[in-house]
């Protein structure tokens, strides 16, 4: 088998920065448990927390030795929100709806963006605001305006998804994920063109998300390898299971339980067959 964490050591000496980061902690318990084993057996080195989660889940990670924490800003699948009065309609949020909102219903979620980042820094007190986004929210135009405007010297990193598009493998051709994953960056890409200019980290991982493997993760980290700039690579390595159905949308659900989920679990902690 492939020792892709013996080739990760040897990466870190000769190599730029580079954050393997896990989205998603706090989505569920299990997911959040998967992500913490990936940290404390496997090469994930950076954590984004879902602040709508449990104490529980939150606490765990404070306990955790993690350094690299930041807020997975969410208005796409909040488990709970400060406003139960609007609690119906900020559930009802997805990414598509957000571009479309009225200034009333904008006021609404901003007021939700307030008090994520409020809660975040009142529990990480100790550690700079670093910001990426559930189904990656925080470029939006307006949210992006909005986070820019008053909270821009405040925040010391923002994700913009700029992620520079190369073919690791002609058979990654043959995969329908590989395409789905292709428009999402080719959208996303779109979206940032006019604030690419802010990003301080080049990003990596919506491209192969999913659909890694030991050798492709290598060979892309040989290439970022070259950038001058910090390199963040995203996974989501966390996995839904059946009795956490309920925490989910049903079309969530689907994602985060499938196999390639599994996969890239067992590829951050070694276990890759």
């Amino acid at each position: 088998m492939f020792h892709l964490l013996e080739k990760i050591i040897n990466l870190y000496k000769v190599c730029r920065e580079i954050k393997f980061h896990a989205d998603d902690y706090g989505y569920s318990d299990n997911i959040s448990k998967d992500i913490l084993n990936c940290y404390n057996d496997g090469i994930i080195n950076s954590v984004s927390i879902m602040i709508d989660t449990s104490d529980e889940l939150i606490a765990k990670l404070k306990e955790s030795d993690i350094k690299n924490i930041s807020l997975h800003l969410n208005l796409t699948s909040l488990a709970s929100t400060n406003n139960s009065f609007d609690e119906k309609f900020l559930k009802s949020l997805t990414f598509t709806k957000l571009f479309f909102l009225k200034k009333n219903q904008r006021n609404i979620c901003i007021k939700e963006i307030d008090y994520q980042i409020n809660k975040f820094t009142s529990h990480f007190p100790e550690i700079d605001l670093m910001i990426d986004g559930h189904h990656h929210i925080q470029i939006i135009p307006w949210i992006f305006k909005y986070l820019n405007k008053n909270y821009g010297q405040k925040i010391k990193f923002l994700r913009i998804p700029n992620e520079k598009l190369v073919l690791l493998n002609v058979s990654y051709l043959f995969s329908f994920t590989f395409y789905r994953n292709l428009l999402a960056s080719l959208i996303l890409k779109t979206i940032s063109v006019s604030i690419e200019k802010n990003s301080k980290s080049e990003f990596a991982g919506l491209l192969y998300s999913g659909i890694y493997n030991s050798k492709s993760l290598n060979k892309h980290i040989n290439l970022l390898n070259n950038s001058t700039n910090q390199v963040e690579i995203t996974f989501h390595p966390g996995t839904g299971i059946e009795s956490e159905r309920n925490l989910f949308k049903k079309n969530h659900f689907k994602y985060v339980s499938s196999i390639k989920r599994k996969k890239e679990y067992l590829l951050l902690t070694n276990q890759e067959k």
